[in-house]
């Protein structure tokens, strides 16, 4: 899949890490830190929203929304995705994925980028 400023998906994961929680877009390579897994979904929804809306107003290359993240974290993603659809309804999960959590945001209703 490929992002443009009119269409695409900032993929997000969340998990715990030490005493604090990490947010990575994986499209955009962006990284977030928190205390809560709550502030790190705040944190990175904040980063994404605002690098879309700077891409779009400085009118930069759709390439931007394309900078994948490290292999490693697209790794942990795919191997959550796995768990959550082998696992769908049984509680076999272990603490730290329990308290990680995985989600898309639509690029085209995130931002009107007026293109």
């Amino acid at each position: 899949m490929t992002n443009t400023k009119k269409s695409g998906l900032a993929r997000i994961i969340i998990f715990p890490e030490k005493k604090q929680f990490v947010a990575v877009c994986l499209d955009f390579d962006l990284i977030e830190e928190a205390k809560t897994r709550e502030e790190a979904e705040e944190q990175i929804k904040e980063a994404v929203v605002g690098y879309i809306q700077n891409v779009c107003k400085n009118n930069m290359e759709d390439k931007l929304l394309n900078r994948h993240a490290p292999k490693k974290y697209w790794k942990m993603y795919e191997e959550y995705l796995k768990l959550i659809k082998t696992n769908k309804g049984r509680a076999s999960f272990s603490k730290n994925t329990q308290k990680s959590s995985l989600f898309t945001l639509p690029i085209n209703e995130l931002v009107g980028c007026g293109v």
